[in-house]
Parts: structure tokens; C-alpha cells; sequence
């Protein structure tokens, strides 16, 4: 029996072929297996480009989103390279970017229009309330003449306002304790005025003088115009609050302290 000329067996086969001679069946086994492995691998290769022909040419549909993923289609396709992944990152950002500014410019828009309308309300009731006002001194006087020494106290008495109580001025120092925006400092020339004499008037034993008087009736009526002036600038609670203080501040200069 001939030796092989690969492992030196003797086993090779007696009736082997030219092309087998000499090779032993040990031999052979691993050169089989080893070309199965090389046909399996490219098998492979050749069903992966295939998947992906097919993947480019019908590309797979997401019916959850509604977007087309692949290398075709009319829908949405995510990006098949570093650069356009950075392309198409950057396009994102920009359409984001232009959404936001979009949006903020329409919510200034509308805050503007909300203001503005906030403000025009505010100067048209309080012109409103104003002109009520001298329309109904307009009345009173005309019908002054119809009506007895009575009614006509009475009506002063209704139409008089409430006197300040402890909690707003002190009557034995003369303090006064101001609403919040009355506090402001564009009030305190007339603040400090008022302030002055009041004290005054708390010092002295009965009625103040007139020109005493009149000092604060200007005083009230000065501080009285500029918070109308500034009635875009609060609420309607707070003008209100302070609108009446002043006005009671002024009646209770017509009172002796005490």
C-alpha cells in the first residue's frame, strides 16, 4: 500500500485517482471542510447584498408614524452617511429654531394687544366715571333751586365721603398712614405736604384757618391728578382704594382734629 505524501500514513486507497493519489482519506477531510466554510461565506455575502438591493429598491413603510424608512420612497428617509446625518441634524435644528421664534413672536403680539386693550379700558372707564361725575353736579345744580334746606343736607351728606378712621391717620399726632401706591415716590412732594399739615392741624385746638384749609384741598386735589395720570399702572382695585382715601383725606380737613 502506498504512503501518503501529506501525513505519511498507508492509507491511502490503492484505486485512488490521479488527482487523489497519494492523499490519504485523513488528509482530505480537512480540505472539505474547509471548502464548505469558503461556500457558506459567500452565500452570505451574496444574500446580504441582496437584502439590501431589495431594501433600496422597496423600502419598508412604518404604518405607526406614517414614514417610509429606506433608501426610497416619497416619505421620510433617515440618513445614510456621517454627512448627511449632520445635514439633516443641522435642517432640524434650523426648523426648530424658526418654529420657536414663529411661536414667541405671535405670544408678544397677542400680550401687546391684551395690554393695550387692559390700558384703553381702564382710561375709558375712568373718564366715564368722571363725566358721571360732573353730569350729576350738573343735575344737582340745576334742580338746586327745588329743593328744601333738608334735602339738600342730605344729599351733601350722601354724597360726602367717608371720614378716615384710626387704622389711616393718627388724629392726636396727625399721621397719616398711606395706601401701598400712595407710597410711591413720584407722590411724595405731596405726601410730605399733606403730612406737614396735618400735623399742623392736629396741634391746634379747633378748625384750621382757611388758607390751611385751602393748602390741602390743593394738595389733594394736585395728588388727586396724578394718580389719574398713573392709572394704566395699577389695578382697578388698588386706584380705587387710593381715590377714596384722598378724598376722605380732603373732607377730614373740614373737621378739627380729635
Amino acid at each position: 500500500m502506498p504512503a501518503c505524501r501529506d501525513c505519511g500514513s498507508l492509507s491511502v486507497p490503492a484505486g485512488a485517482t490521479s488527482a487523489t493519489a497519494g492523499i490519504c482519506r485523513i488528509a482530505r477531510a480537512p480540505r472539505r471542510r474547509r471548502r464548505w466554510t469558503e461556500l457558506l461565506i459567500a452565500l452570505a455575502i451574496i444574500g446580504c447584498a441582496g437584502a439590501y438591493v431589495q431594501s433600496a429598491q422597496y423600502p419598508r413603510y412604518n404604518t405607526h408614524r406614517n414614514r417610509v424608512y429606506g433608501a426610497g420612497g416619497n416619505g421620510y428617509r433617515g440618513p445614510g452617511t456621517a454627512q448627511s446625518a449632520a445635514q439633516f441634524g443641522m435642517a432640524r435644528v434650523i426648523s426648530a429654531t424658526g418654529n420657536a421664534n414663529l411661536m414667541n413672536s405671535a405670544a408678544t403680539r397677542n400680550l401687546t394687544a391684551a395690554k393695550s386693550a387692559d390700558i384703553a379700558n381702564r382710561v375709558q372707564w375712568t373718564n366715564a366715571y368722571y363725566q358721571m361725575r360732573q353730569s350729576h353736579k350738573a343735575y344737582v345744580a340745576s334742580n338746586i333751586t327745588r329743593l328744601s334746606t333738608d334735602e339738600l343736607n342730605k344729599i351733601a351728606q350722601d354724597q360726602a365721603p367717608k371720614r378716615l378712621d384710626v387704622t389711616q391717620i393718627d388724629s392726636t399726632t396727625g399721621v397719616i398712614h398711606w395706601p401701598m401706591i400712595l407710597q410711591d415716590k413720584q407722590y411724595i412732594v405731596a405726601r410730605d405736604d399733606l403730612d406737614r399739615l396735618f400735623k399742623i392741624r392736629a396741634m391746634s385746638t379747633g378748625p384750621i384757618d382757611v388758607e390751611s384749609y385751602q393748602d390741602m384741598y390743593r394738595t389733594c386735589e394736585r395728588l388727586q391728578e396724578q394718580l389719574k395720570a398713573n392709572i394704566s399702572d395699577y389695578r382697578e382695585s388698588d386706584f380705587e382704594q387710593a381715590r377714596h382715601f384722598i378724598d376722605s383725606l380732603e373732607h377730614e380737613a373740614t373737621f378739627p382734629a380729635g
